[in-house]
């Protein structure tokens, strides 16, 4: 392909004009994975997985009924049924980059050791997190699989109702477990409660403004923006009613938009949070 543009044929060879060339279309646009293809299941190696099952069941009803401590993993009989199922796990983890390119990013909250080196209570949910996923929904499936007496087939029971329980334990991850706070977003990362900004001249800017607010109106604002709870979580620590929190909150906001409309920039850049 000729990678410069002349006007005439006549055109001096020094007076070309140099053309560069577009990238490939592919690599402009973000790439969307696609979903494997689910084949087999299982290994093949343990004839009667569905009779394991009931065994197992049976064995943690007891141990629940008795009060007695369950075995980590539900002992040897749970890992061979796990080893039998290998290929299912497989298929789950590569499936990793097919979720996260078509449901978005999800965060979890962070352990007390990892907030003492990271801002934000709260990281990104990562493949690792995805693998342990994947043997969490398997072991609710297995035991699920125990309860339905319409079921005659594991694998079966696995094929039809294991990858839609993972897209929603994935998609619950939006909730954060205080059920009074928003739902997290893309940039949750940045979130903590109660948000502290990273500019000591901000933080003192917000708190200074805020001072002045009466103290409902305060209140309001410090539960809506700084601890990122929800209209009816916030009228549901105040015993207000919706209607008058969001009046407070309105009435705020008009406020501090005419003393300082960099205090209320700020409060509405985390909002998003």
């Amino acid at each position: 392909m000729r990678d410069f543009l002349t006007l005439s044929a006549d055109v001096p060879v020094e007076e070309l004009v140099h053309v560069q060339e577009e990238p490939a279309l592919e690599i402009a646009l973000p790439q969307v994975f696609t979903q494997p293809d689910l084949g087999a299941l299982r290994r093949g190696k343990l004839p009667h997985a569905e009779w394991l099952v009931a065994q197992l069941y049976q064995t943690h009803a007891a141990a629940l009924h008795s009060g007695e401590a369950i075995p980590g993993g539900l002992g040897p009989a749970y890992q061979e049924l796990v080893q039998e199922f290998q290929p299912l796990f497989t298929w789950g983890i590569a499936c990793w980059d097919f979720l996260l390119s078509t449901e978005g990013c999800r965060f979890v909250p962070r352990t007390s050791d990892e907030r003492r080196s990271a801002r934000g209570d709260y990281r990104a949910f990562t493949d690792r997190d995805h693998s342990r996923l994947l043997h969490r929904i398997f072991r609710q499936e297995v035991f699920a699989f125990a309860h339905d007496p319409a079921e005659s087939s594991l694998a079966g029971y696995l094929r039809a109702r294991f990858w839609p329980e993972v897209v929603a334990a994935y998609n619950k991850l939006s909730d954060p477990p205080n059920p009074l706070e928003r739902k997290l977003s893309a940039y949750s990362y940045l979130r903590c409660i109660p948000y502290q900004f990273l500019n000591s001249v901000h933080q003192t800017l917000v708190a200074d403004a805020l001072s002045t607010l009466p103290r409902q109106e305060r209140a309001t604002v410090e539960g809506y923006f700084l601890r990122f709870q929800t209209i009816s979580g916030t009228a549901q620590l105040m015993s207000f009613s919706e209607e008058a929190v969001e009046t407070l909150l309105q009435r705020s906001l008009v406020t501090l938009l005419t003393r300082d409309r960099l205090v209320y920039c700020l409060l509405r850049q985390i909002e998003r949070y």
